[in-house]
């Protein structure tokens, strides 16, 4: 028994030592190299699973390009001869490569949009972005650092000890990544994938798909280094002939409505206007119930008996300040989320300029600190009489991490109203909804929340739903303080959910809305992405639904057109008087039956690619040229947006 019990020990003992030697050979050869590469290219095949490629089979033509890229990234290791330096750099590559493709993958789940290196000097908002992380992790995440986990694990415990294999000749791997290298480069595959990168300028999602994630980040960092501009226009003479072209096909449009929407041009003139921006309110919870309970019985109510606009999209999937910008200017963000902050000095045909024009009061509040998103600095080039952050409010017991409750947000702000003879425009921008939408601080919850959300209970849905019934509470209290103190029935009151609040492919959204996770219409799943909450009382217009296609761009321009104001640049149109398509600032656009991915079109109704010689005539040549004008406006927006083109203008 014993002679028996030592032999197992002996070869317990030889299989250990074979595994030392294995991983000694292949960690300390250059062949080392290749398992790099190798394991790059798994977790980047894993990235592209999880986000651009979630729903398509992933393209050869992208493995191919990714191929190319990872030979680039790990050649450098071909330098060292000493195995323990090849080593720390493989390790330190695979690491560094990992936390980029988690980092994106991460805000790819958060905004469904790729990380851009712009994003860095942005850092002040990392406690909105870090607050939201632990709702966003999932255990598959791990795959991005297992193998530099085991590598470590093995390390640490001396189960491995790297040395020079002088033996070995390095010529093998060498020959190997010299020859991918020559074989991509003589087909010209490395200008080839950063230029399909730069030719999609609107869409992160399509230069990664057609780019790779490694072309479309060494385009974004070199964009960044040079601070080069991607404009198609950069003086203001191109882009006023554009944007004049844009709006003849606009009124062109607008003539077949002309005379049902003349009656609206006015209506409101000199009346009170108070804008409400609810905190990413999408409209799929509108009139939806959970356990028998309305998830929004205020905002149902508003809708139902004044205007219902029920396809306002938001035009950008990036922040709330992207949000305000819109609405405030009438031209799309930039997609790095930077309008506030980088580009706040530049001059606008804004709403707030044009009210004081007409003789109106401004007043701007949001329950956060004025550093956030550089609001200070926003709001003080802007024509506003009062602007309010949280230091300017009394009572601060409630808060949201940062954010002053919406409750207190809107039971303070009439108090500070000032007392004028002149008409108010009030810029409300309520926050209490905000991911990880915890409401975190909220006193006595029990008794504002008024749903039950059972089964969702510690989920993400079920969060994002108590969240929302809560702002739906505190809008009713808004409503309530309107009507107590007289101003509701002569003012015009205009919410809107700023941006998407639960992410794209959610399973318990899926279940949710009641669908089958895997026929679920993919296409349906992005509209609802972007389509958000909108409603708007006009005195003296009841019960009116709007299901035409609109966007946030467009908002500025309704004002403008009901209140008899002249609108002297705006991309959007009235809601009354809207164009045939909208689009977001990524290139993608929503017509009333039709869906464009910045790529192809498809059918809202079942979500199938459309066969576009199929197509009637006239609806192709639409299409085609909803295409055009989308990338024309988009340029202008992004031209007025980088080069200040409207500066001196106005």
């Amino acid at each position: 028994m014993r002679v028996e019990t030592e032999e197992l020990y002996l070869q317990e003992v030889e299989k250990e030592n074979s595994f030392k030697q294995v991983m000694e050979y292949l960690l300390s050869t250059r062949w080392y190299i290749l398992f790099v590469g190798f394991m790059l290219l798994l977790k980047t095949v894993f990235f592209y699973r999880n986000t651009v490629f979630h729903n398509d089979t992933i393209w050869f033509w992208s493995i191919r390009q990714t191929c190319l890229f990872i030979v680039i990234i790990v050649f450098p290791l071909l330098l060292f001869k000493k195995s323990v330096r090849r080593f720390e750099w493989g390790m330190m590559i695979n690491l560094v490569v990992s936390l980029l493709l988690f980092a994106d993958e991460l805000y790819y789940s958060y905004a469904s949009n790729i990380l851009s290196v712009m994003q860095v000097g942005n850092m002040q908002y990392k406690d909105e972005i870090l607050a939201a992380i632990p709702t966003l992790l999932e255990g598959r995440h791990i795959l991005y650092f297992v193998d530099i986990g085991i590598l470590a694990v093995l390390l640490l415990g001396k189960w491995i000890h790297i040395k020079v294999i002088e033996q070995f000749k390095w010529a093998p791997v060498a020959g190997c990544l010299v020859c991918i290298l020559v074989f991509c480069t003589s087909y010209h595959l490395i200008p080839e994938s950063l230029e399909l990168v730069t030719g999609f300028i609107y869409s992160k999602y399509n230069s990664v798909r057609y780019g790779t994630i490694y072309g479309y980040h060494f385009v974004d960092i070199k964009n960044a280094v040079t601070n080069n501009k991607s404009a198609p226009y950069h003086t203001y003479d191109e882009m006023i002939e554009v944007y004049a072209d844009l709006k003849n096909e606009q009124d062109l449009y607008a003539q077949k409505k002309t005379e049902e929407s003349q009656k609206y041009t006015g209506i409101a003139e000199g009346k009170n206007v108070f804008i409400i921006q609810l905190e990413s309110i999408q409209q799929f919870v509108i009139g939806k119930t959970i356990n028998d309970k309305e998830i929004t019985p205020n905002l149902n109510r508003f809708l139902a008996e004044n205007i219902n606009i029920t396809n306002m999209h938001a035009s950008s999937y990036t922040t709330t300040a992207d949000s305000e910008h819109s609405f405030i200017t009438s031209i799309y963000p930039s997609e790095n989320g930077e309008a506030f902050s980088k580009y706040y000095s530049n001059i606008y045909d804004d709403v707030f300029k044009n009210y004081k024009k007409a003789g109106y009061t401004n007043v701007y509040a949001h329950g956060n600190y004025d550093t956030f998103w550089n609001r200070k600095n926003v709001f003080s080039k802007y024509d506003v009489d009062y602007v309010y952050f949280l230091n300017d409010f009394a009572d601060t017991s409630e808060l949201i991490r940062t954010y002053l409750s919406d409750e207190l947000l809107y039971k303070q702000i009439f108090d500070m109203l000032p007392e004028t003879e002149e008409p108010l425009l009030v810029d409300i921008v309520a926050a209490s909804s905000h991911k990880p939408f915890d409401l975190e601080g909220i006193q006595n919850k029990e008794s504002k929340v008024s749903i039950d959300v059972g089964t969702y209970r510690g989920t993400a849905l079920g969060d994002y739903l108590e969240s929302v019934n809560y702002a739906d509470y505190a809008f009713g209290i808004f409503l309530d303080e309107m009507k107590k103190r007289g101003l509701y029935e002569d003012s015009v009151i205009l919410a809107y959910g700023d941006h998407y609040g639960m992410t794209m492919y959610d399973e318990d959204l899926i279940q949710f809305l009641g669908e089958d996770e895997e026929h679920y219409n993919a296409i349906r799943m992005q509209y609802e992405f972007s389509n958000v909450a909108c409603g708007m009382r006009i005195p003296g217009i009841e019960n009116v639904t709007i299901d035409d296609p609109v966007s946030r761009v467009d908002i500025k321009p309704t004002l403008m057109q009901i209140c008899g104001l002249e609108d002297t640049f705006s991309l959007g149109t009235s809601i009354f008087q809207t164009k045939p398509y909208v689009c977001i600032n990524n290139g993608k656009i929503i017509t009333e039956e039709y869906y464009y991915d910045a790529e192809n079109w498809y059918h809202l109704t079942n979500g199938e690619k459309v066969n576009m010689d199929l197509l009637e005539q006239e609806t192709r040549n639409n299409l085609e040229q909803n295409v055009l004008l989308m990338q024309k406006e988009l340029g202008v927006s992004m031209s007025v947006l980088t080069e200040n083109l409207l500066k001196d203008k106005l």
